[in-house]
């Protein structure tokens, strides 16, 4: 089964960090939406989260996962996770060998995956 085929679990209505809800961050006291990870269902507030702006538009149009289960999105796989690169628009992972060309080590500073170069740095 293919990880897009695969059921999402059930949202937990709080996050994971301040314990607030949609209703209420309770680091803010402000409504904020909840994001949830596709695979365990753990949420957070995207500020909780310490999301940039362009990844609260990215994590919405795709399975996002929380730390503990991200995986690939090229192999699918979370061995080697010393290996994964968390893409700095898009919260995605990547193993660096699965990159084409594949890096022999992590870029300095922030790193930004080929589809987020195009929806965010070439226009």
């Amino acid at each position: 089964m293919e990880q897009n085929d695969k059921e999402r679990a059930a949202p937990s209505p709080y996050c994971d960090f301040c314990l607030g809800d949609a209703v209420s961050n309770k680091k803010s006291g402000q409504p904020e939406e909840l994001v949830s990870c596709s695979d365990c269902g753990r949420s957070g507030h995207p500020s909780c989260l310490q999301f940039t702006d362009n990844m609260i538009v990215s994590v919405r149009k795709y399975r996002w996962q929380c730390i503990e289960c991200k995986c690939c999105s090229i192999c699918g796989t979370s061995d080697n996770d010393d290996q994964l690169l968390f893409c700095d628009d898009c919260d995605r992972g990547y193993h660096m060998y699965c990159l084409s060309p594949p890096l022999e080590a992590p870029p300095e500073g922030s790193w930004s995956c080929r589809l987020c170069i195009v929806e965010f740095h070439t226009k």
